[in-house]
């Protein structure tokens, strides 16, 4: 009975001391640059800009950051492409502004 609780106590520290080493070998990931840069977000309804996430001011409606899709109707946003989760519509993805030209008369 002795060896038994003897094995079984240095197979629990054995698998403890496994469980560390493999916590303490992970090493933390570098910032990248995309992470540290301001992120620019835009309104879905009127295509205003920000730099920093929140609420459109004129529609009410929360920004979108750029990458990232969302729905045209309900304005719910996520990270990866599909269907809408609430409505059930294809999401869209938000685009950066591009600067159109004025027409020529």
């Amino acid at each position: 009975m002795k060896t038994f609780f003897a094995a079984l106590s240095l197979s629990l520290l054995s698998l403890t001391s496994f469980a560390q080493d493999k916590t303490t070998k992970t090493a933390a990931k570098p910032a990248t640059a995309k992470t540290t840069a301001s992120a620019s977000y835009r309104c879905p309804v009127c295509g205003a800009t920000s730099a920093k996430a929140g609420e459109c001011s004129k529609d009410k409606v929360g920004f979108v950051k750029v990458g990232d899709y969302y729905c045209p109707d309900c304005y719910m946003t996520q990270a990866k492409p599909g269907k809408c989760s609430m409505c059930g519509v294809d999401m869209k993805k938000m685009e950066t502004a591009s600067v159109i030209p004025p027409a020529k008369k």
